[in-house]
């Protein structure tokens, strides 16, 4: 029999549902050309078929390569190209390893599925099966300027942003940033999804993709061009495919996504107005750890005397039977925004971000490994969170300073329901009522977290050159926390006949924290095409709250926030025009961040809290990045990054791990590639190939709760990429354009994060002592795509 769960259809917009049934009847994928770009210009592809545009928004403006250049934050730019390296299956998680300092662990390689991605070593998102969550949450993201972080928990999934082809670029910040352009949680750094603008002429891109394991992505993008000075853009995508994962029963841990986009802007004499929405679903069957070596009783089922699991004896690529263990995560994030900038007077400009945003999670989990229908055999977990907030600032331009002044309010609800339940077994001490969605008979929660984030922040851009800037800055932060249990009212007959089994142990309360945070950079451009940077900054951050215990449920709130004390040096070269350097862009810097006050929540494999842990750690290494068109036909680009991160201080139950490494934090990784373009035959062609390389990472010990010694293994992974583009002279199609590529085209096997285990945590009860589970990474995979330009 298989269980394989399905959670329940959420509604979606009739909106989205139209534009994407209209696009299966005339299929065609989005991909742009490659080559060196600044990509503070839209693009060649779906953006370059709109037409251009006077002047580019601040979003885009942040990741043009001057502004990297001339800018004293560390940061690093992805471009259309880089992006399109992830494949044409591939989401955020997978174009983010393509950045310097960046790694990414998970359980699948499209954008339905979620990772971990960690940069500079601090991390964001979840996409594995170890219980810690060290650092995890501590690293801001935004989509046009809008942050899509969790409030409460700082948190965000990957697979929020599953669809590439209407992104344009993505900036990546290290470490806290400008004071202007912090949220809550950018003690680590942040990541910036910027995506295709309105703009000015007709136009568009359409396309489908096919690959392995049954994979298949449609997308477009469709710009208006401007009509009495109102523009709009209108992209989206859909895409599914089942796990390169197997399992003996034919269970398929089968995935999908699909995402909308919609922005209109009005221009007008002193300024702009602007309208945005995005709709993003994604949902994937969670393929199970597998352990790395063969351990005497450890079964595909659990129990006895059946064959045994492990890459070895059951297949790297196996996974217990669906009919056993499933796993359903569905994620959905909808923000609708609005953003006005304008020009109070010749030096004075004032803008203003206004966002409502509603996130839903469901996860859907059978758990019968061992065959004998526990009290948690099921798992309906349900949290949402909505928020909603404005952000107004003003920018003063003087003679030698541009003056940034301003602030943001927040308001957000996180409810943290999940249920456990067996439809056999009865509620508590009810003789009549059983247990289901509505009334868990093993453990529950619903309880909410009521956030209110206020910053005020001042910065000041001093050029007493025109070659030195020096911006010293400010931030105020109040962050407000109202805790409210209430598994009491939402699950009413459960609470009644088993009290005992609600995760909230602790009465309703409040927390207030407010803090100062100083921060300076500084550019020196000592030739026209060398610059030399630094920065100094802190920023401070809530933990993390809402599992199934810790912080207000469990842990009474007496904390202090998490905080990061961050600097950046290094230097920037930018030639724009040489004999082999054509918007040429190099990057080196030196990075320390120190990571204080650090509260990290402890579960086992049931989701069972069991405790916390205390740290203090410290992150440093080099980063480099480079791009350059070296010829024509030519481009290129690389990134590296060396790092070493340890504990100063790690505690728990007692026991001090002080010295110890910081887990799945690789001590380098690096990527290269390039592509080269020539015609012939009426087509231009354009191969690729790049390499990606991860290097060791110590593992995290579920035995202990704590960091070890114990290293898993560095892996490299070689891609390769062949488009094509054929001119149509006449007609409304202007290109025809195909895509070729293979990923892991040596079909290396590797596991892309590993972790220590043991007897009766996630597998068990037949074994005894201590063994690794890793998860596997993809294997050699193929697509192939057409697409057109209109």
């Amino acid at each position: 029999m298989n269980h394989r769960t399905n959670p329940p259809a959420l509604r979606r917009k009739l909106l989205s549902h139209a534009v994407l049934l209209a696009l299966y009847a005339s299929p065609a994928v989005v991909y742009a050309q490659t080559g060196a770009t600044d990509l503070g210009t839209v693009q060649a592809g779906a953006q370059a078929a709109g037409g251009t545009r006077a002047t580019k928004t601040s979003q885009e403006r942040k990741i043009s390569k001057k502004q990297v250049f001339e800018s004293g934050a560390s940061t690093t730019v992805l471009d259309r190209q880089q992006i399109q390296a992830a494949g044409a299956f591939g989401g955020a998680g997978q174009a983010l390893q393509m950045a310097p300092g960046v790694a990414v662990s998970g359980y699948g390689s499209t954008g339905s599925t979620k990772n971990q991605i960690s940069v500079n070593g601090i991390k964001q998102g979840w996409g594995g099966f170890s219980g810690s969550q060290i650092d995890n949450g501590s690293i801001s993201i935004t989509f046009d300027g809008v942050p899509m972080a969790n409030a409460s928990t700082g948190l965000w999934q990957s697979n929020l942003v599953p669809q590439l082809g209407m992104i344009q670029g993505i900036g990546v910040t290290y470490g806290p940033g400008e004071p202007a352009d912090r949220w809550f949680n950018n003690v680590g750094g942040q990541i910036a999804f910027v995506p295709v603008q309105p703009s000015d002429k007709f136009g568009g891109s359409a396309g489908v993709s096919f690959g392995s394991d049954s994979a298949r992505n449609l997308d477009f993008v469709l710009n208006t061009g401007k009509h009495d000075g109102w523009a709009t853009v209108i992209a989206g995508g859909t895409g599914s495919s089942d796990s390169y994962r197997t399992a003996s029963d034919g269970f398929d841990s089968h995935g999908s996504n699909e995402a909308f986009y919609l922005k209109t802007r009005k221009q007008f004499q002193n300024g702009n107005f602007s309208l945005g929405l995005y709709n993003s679903r994604s949902t994937a069957f969670r393929p199970f750890a597998v352990p790395t070596q063969t351990i005497p009783g450890l079964t595909l089922d659990g129990t006895a005397n059946t064959p045994l699991y492990s890459q070895q004896a059951s297949g790297f690529y196996s996974t217990i039977p669906g009919s056993v263990w499933n796993k359903n995560d569905t994620n959905e994030m909808r923000i609708v925004y609005g953003k006005l900038n304008v020009g109070l007077d010749d030096n004075t400009r004032l803008h203003n971000l206004m966002w409502y945003e509603l996130e839903k999670r469901i996860h859907d989990h059978y758990n019968n490994y061992g065959l004998t229908s526990p009290g948690n055999l099921y798992e309906h977990n349900n949290p949402r969170t909505s928020s909603y907030g404005d952000k107004l600032w003003v920018d003063v331009a003087l003679p030698h300073n541009l003056v940034s002044v301003g602030g943001f309010v927040l308001k957000s609800t996180y409810n943290t329901r999940n249920a456990f339940f067996n439809p056999a077994d009865l509620v508590g001490t009810s003789t009549t009522i059983y247990g289901s969605q509505t009334t868990p008979n093993a453990k529950y929660r619903s309880d909410y977290f009521d956030q209110t984030d206020v910053a005020l922040f001042a910065q000041d851009k001093i050029s007493p050159t025109t070659r030195l800037d020096v911006t010293p800055g400010i931030r105020l932060i109040q962050f407000d926390t109202v805790y409210s249990p209430s598994g009491a009212s939402d699950f009413p007959v459960s609470y009644l006949y088993a009290p005992g089994n609600n995760q909230a142990k602790l009465p309703g309360s409040t927390a207030s924290h407010h803090k100062i945070e100083p921060s300076i950079s500084a550019n020196y451009r000592a030739l026209p095409w060398l610059a030399a940077f630094g920065n100094y900054s802190v920023a401070y951050k809530e933990p993390q709250v809402g599992g199934g215990g810790g912080l207000f449920q469990s842990t009474a709130p007496i904390y202090n926030l998490e905080k990061s004390t961050d600097y950046n040096l290094g230097i920037k070269i930018h030639v724009r025009r040489a004999e082999y350097l054509h918007d040429f862009l190099m990057s080196v810097s030196y990075y320390h961040l120190h990571f204080q006050n650090q509260y990290i929540p402890l579960s086992d494999a049931n989701g069972n809290y069991i405790g916390d842990a205390n740290g203090d750690s410290t992150y440093h290494g080099v980063n480099l990045s480079l791009s350059d068109e070296v010829a024509y036909n030519l481009n290129v680009f690389a990134n590296l990054n060396f790092e070493k991160a340890s504990f100063d201080s790690y505690v728990t139950g007692g026991t001090s791990y002080n010295g110890l490494p910081v887990s799945n934090v690789p001590d380098k990784t690096f990527t290269v590639g390039a592509n080269y373009k020539l015609y012939g035959g009426g087509v231009l062609w354009v191969p690729g190939v790049n390499y990606q390389y991860t290097g060791a990472q110590y593992m995290w010990s579920d035995q202990s709760n704590s960091p070890t010694n114990q290293k898993a293994p560095a892996y490299g992974l070689w891609n390769l990429t062949l488009d094509g583009t054929v001119p149509m002279h006449d007609g409304t199609i202007k290109d025809l354009k195909f895509h070729l590529g293979v990923l892991n085209a040596t079909d290396k096997q590797y596991n892309n994060s590993e972790f220590v285990s043991y007897s009766g945590d996630w597998l068990g009860g037949n074994t005894t002592g201590t063994y690794v589970l890793g998860m596997p990474g993809a294997p050699r995979t193929f697509y192939a795509g057409v697409s057109a330009d209109f």
